[in-house]
């Protein structure tokens, strides 16, 4: 019998994520969406409604890609409710040990990471998800708030934040976790909290935030496993944002600014400036964001009329992860 290998002369990928920068015609096989995907080109970017969560909140954790994402904790109060999404439809995970908002989160659906927070006053509380219960494992050296984070489950790092009455009260430093224990990271050049993070460990990405002496930022600094160097600025200071992507190629959209704004802007990094592109359907903060450039997910957060559940997915151009057959 004649195989795609024999017709094509490679083999098929077997992977756990779709690609970050899939080639036009790649075709590999996604082990947690159990389906076989390519890639296609997209030429038109556009925010389309997606599902609306069960829970609405803002300043909560978020992990996963546009058709496997994962939210959890939060505001109102400091919630410990958890909600996967099948790239349709939200439906209801497992809790929380502990509950909080104002975290972050890293990782996949089934291979989450809730990190720091607050119930009550900033803490260096880390939770691991495995696709069905969370589990509670070593805490960060520095509890904090407001932070970002970038990576896996194994491969994670912490990125700035907030520590409260403590001066400075925005940090630079950063924490890297293998799984098991965390070590101190490489300094930023500028404390911020309220940021956006994207990448991996040992390339990741802080962008805006809410920095010492300023109402906004507009600065992206990027890690290299060791130390942070100043990047391309956003076209639009911004904090309570969020982002998805890698190093060389991220997304950052919504936010706040001073006075209070419910931004609907979306931005494009190539690895050294950002350009803007269509903006969202609703303008909102304090939202999460999982995905890539091409294909990313936006959901939860505030505005005025108050807190959101609702969700919107964003097609970039370029080529874009589309299932052939699978669930």
């Amino acid at each position: 019998m004649t195989t795609y290998r024999e017709i094509n002369g490679i083999n098929i990928k077997i992977l756990s994520s779709d690609p970050a920068n899939p080639a036009q015609g790649q075709i590999w096989y996604n082990t947690t969406d159990i389906a076989l995907k390519g890639a296609v080109f997209n030429s038109t970017a556009a925010w389309a409604t997606g599902g609306n969560m069960g829970t609405a909140r803002y300043q909560f954790g978020g992990a996963g890609t546009q058709s496997a994402g994962l939210a959890f904790g939060g505001a109102p109060g400091a919630k410990t409710a958890t909600e996967e999404y099948d790239g349709s439809a939200w439906a209801n995970g497992g809790d929380l040990n502990t509950g909080r908002r104002f975290l972050t989160g890293t990782g996949t659906q089934t291979a989450g990471l809730a990190i720091g927070g607050t119930p009550n006053a900033p803490t260096g509380h880390v939770e691991e998800y495995n696709g069905s219960s969370w589990t509670t494992v070593t805490n960060m050296g520095t509890g904090r708030e407001r932070l970002a984070a970038a990576g896996l489950q194994t491969a994670a790092i912490a990125i700035a934040g907030f520590v409260g009455t403590a001066s400075p009260s925005e940090l630079n430093v950063s924490e890297e976790y293998d799984g098991s224990s965390w070590t101190n990271g490489g300094t930023m050049a500028t404390g911020r909290r309220a940021l956006g993070g994207a990448g991996t460990q040992t390339a990741a990405i802080g962008f805006g935030g809410y920095g010492p002496g300023t109402t906004r930022s507009a600065l992206t600094e990027e890690y290299d496993g060791s130390s942070w160097t100043n990047g391309g600025a956003l076209n639009e200071g911004r904090f309570e944002l969020a982002g998805a992507g890698t190093q060389s190629a991220a997304v950052a959209f919504g936010g706040n600014q001073d006075p209070p704004t419910n931004m609907n802007n979306t931005e494009l990094y190539d690895g050294s400036s950002w350009t803007n592109s269509v903006t969202m359907n609703e303008g909102r903060l304090g939202l999460a964001g999982d995905g890539t450039p091409t294909a990313a997910l936006a959901f939860g957060g505030q505005k005025p009329a108050g807190v959101l559940t609702s969700t919107e997915e964003f097609s970039g151009i370029g080529p874009q992860a589309k299932i052939i057959s699978g669930s």
